[in-house]
């Protein structure tokens, strides 16, 4: 064995081990797309609104801010993109919690804090049940009261509405808690004034989340906090009041919390959505599908039957027509098939039904360039080549056809992958990394194999 036949053997033996370690021990393993793991598939619709009106460019901001939340939710592989002018897919594979996903891209998060210029003062009673009543007459004057305390209400919340028209920039603002109103002052500082939001809780343990302000921020705050001292600033989050503190003191150094009714999960979210910042249009839900696991795990196992299936066909006929050559090729077929799976681990991939396809034609090709090695072999034996030198010979003039049918097939896969989107994107990707791994398992480990089985066994 020449030294360029030993290369070649101990080449292939260093990437077979260390393609066996990488997708072994690599932690992360193989990513599965929403069809094969399951997930949320939702589609939000862009609304042209008097206060966000739509623009050229507030899909593409749109874009951005859902992608900067999405990517600190954790999920991993999500797809994003555009369809249409107006609308957006979302596809979040693996996600355990679909309403909390959905709460997290379709909020808008717009923050303001606001001056508390008058609210209603009362919290709406609960309606009165009959069997907390002794008699039909107590029911019916518990039942009357109620009544008054929501007319009351009604009143002081129209009341509320009426004084905002005489103040300019002010709202009316209904509280989490309900049957509370606020009428708020014009907006002091924004979400725009952010520069971080994280989860912290505060010194009584409750759940909160701690602001910091940029140095634009931090000023417009001192200088909110100096003036409202004993007066209440409200925190608004979509419009709603989430907490109206009094102001005990001036606040500095652009640090400020905030607490309420917050689950941790809760609370992690709306600090993401801070960060990330306000969707800079209105959005509603234009569908909301769940995959759930069991459909993955159904499609996992017909993929895996078919792709099965028809590699067992392709080598049963490579070792019935080719004998010990076809064992050579699906051995080399084998090593493919492994260099495809690392490959995939390694660019932290997502597979997809698609992309099994993707893994199935690669496997058909690769046997395509055994067959077009094989058939040269036998031409050069036929011509009377011994059996070494008809190797040689015909791994050399099938080089040329393998490399130019493959680096074509690539580019198309290359074009797939750059200009599409979603599982088209991931069949791209399988095909064009099965690709490489194919050209590699038939120019460098078939001929390794036969070299081996020729100088070993002395077939022809």
């Amino acid at each position: 064995m020449n030294r360029a036949d030993k290369f070649r053997f101990w080449l292939v033996l260093i990437v077979i081990v260390g393609a066996l370690c990488y997708a072994y021990f690599e932690r992360n393993g193989l990513n599965l797309g929403l069809d094969l793991k399951g997930g949320a598939h939702i589609v939000l619709q862009a609304k042209d609104t008097p206060e966000n009106p739509l623009r050229d460019d507030s899909i593409d901001r749109l874009l951005a801010v859902l992608r900067n939340r999405i990517d600190q939710y954790g999920v991993a592989e999500p797809i994003i993109q555009k369809s249409g002018s107006d609308r957006i897919i979302v596809d979040l594979p693996g996600i355990q919690d679909p309403a909390a996903a959905l709460e997290l891209i379709g909020r808008t998060a717009q923050m303001d804090f606001r001056e508390v210029l008058a609210s209603t003062g009362s919290n709406l009673p609960v309606e009165p049940q009959r069997r907390n009543y002794d008699s039909d007459i107590q029911f019916v004057n518990a039942q009357e009261r109620w009544r008054q305390e929501v007319a009351r209400l009604s009143n002081a919340s129209a009341d509320l509405v009426a004084r905002s028209k005489t103040v300019e920039g002010s709202i009316v603002a209904p509280a989490e808690e309900a049957g509370m109103f606020y009428l708020l002052g014009p907006v002091l500082l924004s979400g725009k004034d952010l520069d971080n939001a994280e989860v912290n809780p505060d010194s009584l343990g409750r759940m909160g989340v701690s602001l910091e302000f940029n140095s634009n921020g931090a000023r417009l705050f001192e200088d909110a906090t100096a003036r409202l001292i004993g007066k209440q600033l409200a925190i608004v989050l979509d419009n709603v009041v989430i907490s109206a503190p009094v102001v005990q003191d001036r606040i500095g150094g652009g640090r400020a919390q905030i607490t309420g009714r917050f689950t941790a999960d809760e609370a992690g979210r709306l600090a993401i959505m801070l960060k990330a910042g306000a969707l800079p249009v209105a959005v509603e839900i234009a569908e909301n599908r769940s995959v759930g696991p069991s459909l993955g795990a159904d499609s996992v196992k017909q993929g895996l039957e078919a792709g099965l299936f028809g590699a067992g066909m392709v080598l049963v006929f490579m070792l019935l027509y080719y004998q010990f050559r076809g064992l050579a090729a699906d051995l080399a077929l084998a090593v493919t098939i492994l260099l495809i799976f690392a490959g995939l681990i390694a660019f932290n991939a997502t597979l997809t039904l698609p992309g099994i396809a993707g893994i199935i034609l690669t496997l058909g090709m690769a046997v395509d360039g055994n067959v077009l090695i094989y058939e040269r072999i036998r031409e050069e034996q036929n011509a009377g080549k011994t059996p070494m030198a008809a190797l040689d010979s015909g791994f050399r003039k099938a080089l040329v056809t393998i490399l130019d049918s493959n680096i074509t097939t690539l580019i198309a896969a290359l074009v797939l992958f750059y200009f599409g989107s979603g599982s088209v994107r991931g069949f791209g990707v399988t095909l064009s990394v099965g690709l490489v791994a194919s050209v590699f398992a038939n120019i460098v480990v078939t001929r390794a194999i036969l070299q081996l089985f020729v100088k070993r066994g002395g077939r022809n």
